[in-house]
């Protein structure tokens, strides 16, 4: 639940601002972050909020201290203690140049003076930023606090303990985004965790590559030495290398089984209609799993690599020259981490990157860096580097028609037995998921297509 104040009444609160943050640096905050920007900010104050019989709505213990005034805490406090219908829900106030999340609590006991007890642990934040991340964290910890309470009375004795507590979670949690609390025998352990985006849509034609490996993990068989385009392919000598030293994938790890029976396969070059395949498992399941482990970043999907494909370089591509670490990354990428091969040369890496363009194929580019028989790295592994970083796209063919195909005798013929395919001629889809959806080779698609001049290409 979010909750909204007007905030044209906001005045000049200067214990609202960090007092180790000059205040022009927090004006320019002010100024490139904005409510809904999706950025995260740190904690700036967790506070405990309760309702004393007497006294009503107060702030019993904050750190630091005196961050929230008593000025803004008052127009506020109908909603830090709320009404009975809301309470035990996580609530979200942005109001006066904070947000503050809480997790309202009441207990209901004789013991208590007006036979009940109402109280809010709550983490207060920038306005612009983004909080949901820590909703479960404080919905654990008035859960918690609400057991040791009905135990001990830890909370509404006003424990001595209570600052140190609040100054510990917010160092851990701004720091290492985790803390673990130990309270007499009870231990409770609080991790913020990421809120991603939702998971993209897997298609049959992506590739998913492992990035949180170094190398490229392989299957239990000789790597893919040519692309699988019939006639499209580059000559042997120049795609002849020495095989890889498989990736060693941890199977003892918590996979679910179809994690497992898939990892071995994800080799950078297998697209998920392969998978599906090599491995005997239903494609939706397969889409699903990848899914999900692009999901938790664990690959990215990139486009079937073939020779016929063509990229153009991206303004990425400048980090290349110039990040160390990002050069140190691709050599040990394309030699794998094995002494007994020949490092690539970074003159060589970046003239064939340089050299990717539209009107030109992979192919070509290889035949004229690599004349002779033998080649100094994989190419194929560059294209995937260059690809997970962003420094080289993919140009992908999109056949459209131009009119409508002319039905006659003859040349109609042919139109009416591949016309299903002809369907999917509409800008809308690239040769490879044309290729998928009709379970068809790309040489007789790339036939169909030189055979009808109604057809045009579009590369994007």
């Amino acid at each position: 639940m979010q909750v909204y104040l007007d905030s044209a009444s906001d005045i000049e609160h200067d214990n609202r601002i960090d007092p180790k943050i000059p205040l022009m640096t927090s004006k320019i905050m002010e100024t490139r972050y904005y409510e809904g920007c999706g950025r995260q900010g740190p904690i700036r104050c967790i506070f405990l909020g309760e309702f004393h019989p007497v006294a009503g709505p107060k702030i019993s213990c904050q750190f630091p201290d005196d961050y929230v005034s008593k000025e803004l805490f008052d127009s506020i406090s109908a909603y830090i203690i709320p009404k009975p219908q809301i309470q035990k829900c996580t609530m979200t106030i942005n109001a006066l140049g904070h947000k503050i999340v809480g997790y309202p609590i009441r207990i209901d006991n004789s013991r208590y003076e007006r036979n009940m007890y109402l109280f809010n642990l709550c983490f207060v934040c920038d306005s612009w930023s983004k909080t949901v991340q820590y909703e479960p964290v404080v919905k654990k910890l008035g859960e918690h606090l609400t057991i040791m309470e009905e135990e001990t009375g830890f909370v509404s004795s006003g424990s001595t303990k209570l600052p140190t507590l609040l100054a510990h979670l917010l160092h851990d949690l701004n720091t290492h985004r985790k803390s673990t609390l130990v309270e007499g025998d009870t231990v409770m352990h609080l991790k913020v965790l990421e809120v991603r985006k939702d998971p993209i849509i897997v298609h049959d034609f992506d590739v998913p590559v492992l990035v949180a490996s170094v190398g490229l993990p392989r299957p239990g068989r000789p790597p893919r030495i040519v692309p699988q385009e019939g006639s499209e392919q580059i000559s042997q000598e120049h795609l002849d290398v020495e095989d890889e030293e498989p990736f060693e994938i941890d199977m003892d790890a918590d996979w679910d089984l179809t994690t497992r029976q898939l990892l071995p396969h994800i080799n950078g070059y297998n697209h998920v209609s392969k998978l599906a395949s090599d491995t005997n498992v239903e494609k939706t399941l397969v889409k699903s799993c990848i899914q999900n482990l692009v999901y938790y970043g664990v690959v990215v999907l990139i486009p079937v690599l073939k020779f016929s494909n063509m990229y153009r370089a991206t303004p990425n591509l400048s980090r290349l020259f110039s990040d160390i670490e990002m050069q140190k990354s691709c050599i040990s990428f394309l030699s794998n981490g094995c002494e007994n091969k020949e490092k690539p040369v970074l003159s060589d890496i970046l003239g064939i990157l340089c050299s990717l363009q539209q009107g030109t194929t992979l192919r070509a580019v290889c035949e004229r860096f690599f004349p002779t028989p033998g080649v100094p790295f994989d190419v194929r592994r560059l294209v995937v580097f260059a690809q997970i970083h962003g420094l080289i796209k993919c140009l992908k063919r999109y056949p459209v028609y131009v009119r409508s195909p002319v039905r006659h005798n003859g040349f109609n013929q042919r139109v009416d037995s591949v016309l299903g395919i002809r369907r999917l001629f509409n800008g809308k889809h690239n040769v490879d998921e044309i290729c998928c959806l009709a379970r068809m080779d790309m040489p007789t698609l790339d036939q169909i297509i030189d055979d009808d001049p109604n057809v045009a290409i579009i590369w994007r």
